[in-house]
Order: structure tokens, then C-alpha cells, then sequence
């Protein structure tokens, strides 16, 4: 459910390229697919990778405290990039 925006704004940008009847009133008009699908997928893919392994790390960095029963975050990447 993380990378929904990631999706949405992807999706939401091909449908305003796309769909023809929006091009006239939002004054657009369509890209050659290579030009949009080319960076826009590529910087999609390498934002979902880095996510998830950015995730992977930080779940690795946190631990659990046996008495309090709270999450300590022990590792790098849980107490620098946890939010």
C-alpha cells in the first residue's frame, strides 16, 4: 500500500497524455510512448527497488526488548530512515 502513490501519479499521467478527449480542454497532447515509458518507468522501478530494500534494511535494524516488550531500533537505517 506504500507504493500506491508511486502507482497512481504513473497511472494519472498516462491517462492525461492519452485519453483524447482530455488533450483540448488541458491543452496536451500525446507523447511518443518511448519518450514517456522510458524515463518514467525506469525512475519508477529504481524509486521501488530503493524502497524496498531501504524497508528490508530498517527491518533488519530493530529489535525487540524481551522485558518492556518494545521495538528498540538498534541498526543504522531504523534510526536514520524510520518515520
Amino acid at each position: 500500500m506504500g507504493n500506491f502513490g508511486l502507482v497512481f501519479e504513473t497511472v494519472l499521467v498516462a491517462v492525461l497524455l492519452y485519453v483524447p478527449w482530455l488533450n483540448k480542454p488541458l491543452t496536451t497532447r500525446p507523447i511518443a510512448l518511448q519518450h514517456f515509458a522510458i524515463p518514467s518507468f525506469s525512475f519508477f522501478s529504481m524509486i521501488i527497488v530503493y524502497d524496498e530494500c531501504r524497508k528490508l534494511l530498517v527491518r533488519t535494524g530493530m529489535k525487540r526488548d524481551d522485558v518492556t516488550n518494545k521495538i528498540k531500533l538498534t541498526g543504522w537505517f531504523a534510526q536514520n530512515t524510520y518515520y
